[in-house]
């Protein structure tokens, strides 16, 4: 299934090659066209079926394919991983989170110092992010460091599955369920020329789909 491909894949923004290449499997043989231009937003045309002595009219339909994420600032002397959200998450939701960093897809779980050594305030609060490191299970800064580097992207570590009778769940279904779906579109035919656009960057700014060059 498409959509379990996409979901699974991982494309913290800024780093949206993995799911780039699965759509550019999926449309390659439904379009004219397609391209990747210098912001890395994947473009296709699907030219209009039947011209009518003038000029198709033009259409674009856009689905983003980036996902949210963390990205790793910093190594503490311990071996944690202290790192930056990628895009809006709620911090309530990050403690005991299972993330998959870098290419090699280190795992890693989300934690915080334990209650034992919280201050009474901190205890009654939500911990912010900053609060927050990553455990690799490295015992130092320099085996942390030998596994992780300062800059890789992490994403969480959910796996797409089936809940019930016709329901998903899985990662980033905002917007790869939106991928899934203009995929779809562009298989079928039209009396204008369609141009789908898989964008990057959507969950820091909007960035790709502001920029892109269609």
């Amino acid at each position: 299934m498409l959509l379990e491909k996409l979901s699974n894949a991982r494309g913290v923004s800024g780093n949206e090659t993995e799911v780039r290449e699965i759509l550019i499997e999926a449309i390659k043989d439904r379009v004219a066209e397609y391209r990747v231009d210098s912001l890395g937003n994947l473009i296709a045309l699907k030219k209009a079926k039947a011209a009518r002595g003038r000029a198709p009219l033009r259409v674009m339909l856009a689905a983003h394919m980036d996902e949210v994420g963390l990205m790793i600032v910093h190594h503490d002397s311990n071996g944690h991983l202290r790192f930056a959200k990628v895009g809006g998450i709620d911090d309530r939701v990050l403690l005991s989170k299972v993330v998959l960093i870098g290419k090699d897809k280190i795992p890693g779980v989300i934690g915080v110092k334990p209650i034992h050594l919280l201050k009474a305030k901190e205890r009654e609060q939500v911990l912010d992010a900053d609060s927050l490191t990553i455990d690799i299970g490295a015992k130092s800064k320099e085996e942390a460091q030998s596994a992780v580097k300062v800059g890789d992207y992490a994403s969480f570590a959910t796996e797409f599955g089936e809940l019930g009778d016709g329901l998903v769940k899985g990662k980033s279904l905002d917007d790869r369920a939106g991928c899934a779906a203009l995929v779809e579109i562009l298989k079928r035919d039209y009396p204008f020329d369609l141009y789908g656009v898989f964008t990057v960057q959507e969950e820091v700014g909007a960035r790709g789909v502001s920029g892109n060059e269609t």
